[in-house]
């Protein structure tokens, strides 16, 4: 058994495992990064730093923090979609990518995407994070 050419990959089998999981971890995350953009959503606005504070002013806003990278984010855009149009009169939804808007994203103080703040006349008045079915944003556009 000493010439055994096998015994040597198995007495490491737990290097071989690891190497495997890196591996299939980095094919992932590059092909997260260079997924298609998603696409824009009829009723919902694009925020950048000069269009923030005019667009949260008046009203309710549901305010996205988002990342094109961020799979949560990607679950998200169909449930916005649906939403978008049975939202109570005045309340808008708009999305702020963090990457494009980090000034934003560092003056809110988001730690992780996606992460959901209402505004009421330009005034945080609820934040959560994660994913939010269609319910739990109707509900978050009826808060006061």
């Amino acid at each position: 058994m000493e010439n055994c050419t096998i015994c040597p990959f198995v007495k490491y089998w737990y290097v071989v495992l690891a190497v495997v999981i890196v591996g299939w971890a980095v094919y992932r995350f590059i092909q997260a990064r260079n997924a298609p953009p998603p696409k824009e959503i009829a009723g919902v606005e694009s925020l950048t730093s000069q269009t923030f504070e005019g667009h949260v002013a008046q009203g309710v806003t549901l305010v996205d923090f988002w990342a094109p990278w961020c799979g949560p984010c990607r679950m998200q855009m169909p449930i916005i979609e649906e939403t978008v149009g049975v939202l109570p009169a005045g309340v808008k939804i708009a999305k702020v990518n963090v990457d494009e808007a980090g000034d934003l994203a560092r003056r809110f103080k988001i730690n992780g995407v996606p992460t959901w703040i209402v505004f009421r006349d330009g005034r945080e008045i609820h934040r959560t994070s994660g994913v939010q079915s269609r319910e739990e944003l109707l509900e978050m556009a009826k808060r006061e």
